[in-house]
């Protein structure tokens, strides 16, 4: 399902959208919050080109102007004192209405179980990516998952962030999780972000999956 996030500049190949260009372009809204709605067009990229058996080059303009779309229509990013982004209900919300109205059969809610494994797996199986949501970490130290970049090496946190899930590997008695964010490959570890999201205030609702 990689092959199905390649998106291009020119010779510069990345794996699904990044908010950050959309900084240069005014927005600054979603450069800072908007990894859900890139996560969605994430998703819609790959379940369009799933669906057409579409072989078509995506460039990075176009990418840029279908987020743009949901962005306006159907997605508000909100930055308030409780609320700075989208919450899952909201993305649930959001992708719906575009469900509807291109008559794609298919219903998206925000999960609210703590065990996520089963779902990841059997929708990938379906061939279908996964949204993934790491909420914020009330009252931990930890702050947020590790994820490591596929091709530098280097481990972040993860926080406050949206991701696509694109596939999943058992390794060592744990599950990776294989992820876009930021036009970039990494993996995360399914232990260690179901031990965040059991250790953080509402984890069960804050991180969590978009089930669709």
């Amino acid at each position: 399902m990689e092959k199905e996030l390649i998106i291009k500049d020119k010779n510069i190949i990345y794996i699904g959208g990044n908010q950050n260009w959309f900084l240069p372009l005014g927005y600054k809204d979603i450069s800072k919050y908007g990894c859900g709605i890139v996560a969605v067009c994430n998703f819609l990229l790959c379940f369009f080109r799933s669906e057409y058996r579409s072989g078509y080059e995506i460039s990075k303009d176009t990418f840029i102007s279908f987020v743009l779309s949901i962005y306006k229509k159907y997605l508000c990013i909100l930055n308030n004192v409780f609320i700075k982004g989208l919450t899952g209900f909201a993305l649930a919300n959001g992708i719906n209405r575009y469900f509807s109205d291109n008559h794609i059969k298919m219903k998206a809610r925000w999960g609210h179980s703590l065990n996520i494994i089963h779902k990841v797996k059997k929708s990938l199986q379906n061939g279908r990516p996964v949204i993934l949501g790491v909420g914020p970490s009330f009252l931990i130290k930890n702050m947020g998952v590790d994820a490591l970049d596929i091709d530098s090496g280097n481990t972040i946190k993860l926080y406050l962030h949206y991701v696509l899930i694109y596939d999943c590997k058992d390794e060592d008695g744990d599950t990776l999780f294989y992820i876009s964010s930021w036009g970039r490959r990494y993996k995360i570890s399914y232990r260690d972000f179901n031990r965040y999201q059991r250790s953080t205030l509402f984890g069960f609702l804050l991180s969590n999956i978009l089930e669709i």
